[in-house]
């Protein structure tokens, strides 16, 4: 059963682009900086996966990682060309307060709670180009004025907003299913973005994360 789960998730590659993170709760990002994120996926359930985020470790040190069967460990990922000015999480997805993150020590580095996989296998569109899946979290994420933001769009305008890419992709352009699009936004202000409670993640063709809907950009467009 355990195998079955990991190769599911290996094909539809159920990462939350939770990138840029050098602090668990409260990370000021200089812009013009690489930001490298690194995650593994713990596997409770076919339909519910624990993803943890470790701050402290290393890309030689993540590449060098072996995890046990009913654990996934996913691609290094990088945040977009223009990178978020601070990025947040507010609590872990279980967690009932502010502030309260779970912590605990995976292989000899420290990883926090950063979201759970609700739905691995949420159906976008007929050709199956997109891959969507449902997570909680509570990740708030903050642009300032200026900022160049990559939007996906869907045929009832519901819009997403691009977190993170693979580190190593070989492609930069996605193939997008009919009637959906892609949209470049200009912040004219500072604009915070709650990822809060249930977020759907979308994975294009290159591995590109698009995350959302997010209203306060909907109104905006």
């Amino acid at each position: 059963m355990i195998k079955e789960i990991q190769r599911k998730l290996s094909l539809v590659l159920l990462l939350t682009g939770l990138v840029g993170c050098s602090d668990v709760s409260d990370s000021q990002v200089p812009p013009e900086r690489e930001q490298i994120g690194f995650e593994i996926i713990e596997i409770q359930s076919p339909k519910s996966f624990r993803a943890w985020i470790s701050p402290e470790i290393t890309y030689q040190e993540f590449e060098a990682l072996e995890v046990p069967p009913g654990w996934i460990k996913n691609q290094p990922r990088e945040s977009t060309e223009t990178p978020a000015d601070m990025v947040r999480f507010i609590k872990s997805p279980d967690a009932t307060m502010d502030g309260d993150i779970l912590v605990e020590e995976f292989y000899g580095y420290k990883w926090f709670h950063a979201a759970t996989v609700t739905d691995p296998n949420v159906v976008l569109d007929e050709e199956r180009l997109l891959r969507g899946n449902r997570v909680r979290k509570f990740h708030e994420i903050t642009y300032n004025a200026g900022r160049r933001l990559i939007l996906l769009i869907s045929p009832e305008g519901a819009v997403y907003l691009r977190v993170g890419r693979d580190a190593n992709r070989v492609n930069d352009e996605p193939t997008i299913p009919n009637l959906w699009r892609i949209e470049e936004y200009v912040t004219p202000e500072k604009l915070v973005i709650e990822l809060f409670g249930e977020t759907l993640v979308i994975r294009t063709d290159n591995e590109d994360s698009f995350q959302g809907p997010v209203p306060e950009l909907e109104n905006a467009l």
